[in-house]
């Protein structure tokens, strides 16, 4: 076969192993060093035996970075978890690095480092120190209906909004027991509960698994904190083969309640 030495060569080494998660995206394990030059999102990148580069210009968005030796990032880097035996950032690099597992950290004079927490566990620590603030900001999967003078704003002005009076509840209904506010759920529990909505919104368990999903949101919702105590092992059981969410949302809801038990 004559070779077109004008178009670049793919040479993939033998022990590489490439393979698609259920949410499509790619995932490349290769036996020593692993070299990034084309931008994407990835599961996992992980160097068995040798270090990862992220060429400049290249952005990579990835779960997991993991290797044996150095993460050079000269591109744009965003990982939930990075691992390694240092993490260098050169001259105008930048990384968003939630949790990073490194040795050593060299970051280039131009160079910038978002995150960098050590552990879960510190970011959970430095967030409850700041509840407040972390709470204010609106959960993507609370969608709730626009008041009447954000309704207002889009509408000619000539229309009149009357708002509706509230009814009052029939005398032989007791009135619904109001829903506690956000801020009364425990930190470990806000947590998990964030993942499991990230966890849901993707769809890629089985119908059983997801219901169980959304059984678990719909209980730290309501802050029904009493029943999901006694329901938890087995609605996270349900969970067929669960994703590093709800791994870590049952990890999460498992210490709170080990911390404090259901009397």
């Amino acid at each position: 076969m004559r070779q077109d030495l004008s178009s670049p060569t793919l040479i993939i080494p033998r022990g590489t192993r490439i393979e698609v998660d259920p949410e499509g995206q790619l995932s490349i394990q290769a036996p020593g060093n692993l070299v990034i030059q084309n931008s994407g999102k990835y599961g996992t990148l992980e160097s068995v035996g040798g270090s990862i580069r992220i060429d400049r210009g290249v952005e990579v968005e990835a779960n997991t970075v993991r290797c044996t030796e150095t993460c050079y990032v000269q591109g744009f880097l965003t990982a939930w978890k990075v691992i390694a035996r240092s993490l260098q950032l050169e001259e105008s690099a930048r990384a968003h690095v939630v949790l990073q597992e490194t040795e050593r950290l060299e970051i280039g004079r131009d160079a910038r480092l978002v995150g960098n927490f050590s552990s879960e566990k510190e970011m959970v620590s430095l967030f409850s120190r700041f509840a407040h603030q972390v709470r204010s900001i609106p959960f993507l999967l609370d969608r709730k209906a626009p008041r009447p003078a954000e309704l207002s704003d889009g509408l000619d002005e000539t229309i009149d909004i009357v708002p509706q009076a509230e009814a009052e509840p029939a005398p032989e209904m007791s009135a619904p027991v109001p829903v506690p506010p956000l801020a009364e759920l425990p930190d470990p529990l806000l947590f998990a509960l964030v993942l499991l909505q990230r966890e849901s919104e993707r769809r890629i368990h089985p119908p059983a698994g997801q219901r169980a999903i959304d059984e678990l949101i719909k209980l730290l919702e309501q802050r029904d904190v009493e029943t999901l105590a006694f329901t938890y092992r087995t609605l996270f059981n349900r969970v067929p083969e669960p994703r590093d969410d709800a791994r870590r949302a049952r990890q999460m809801v498992t210490e709170h309640f080990a911390a404090h038990p259901p009397a």
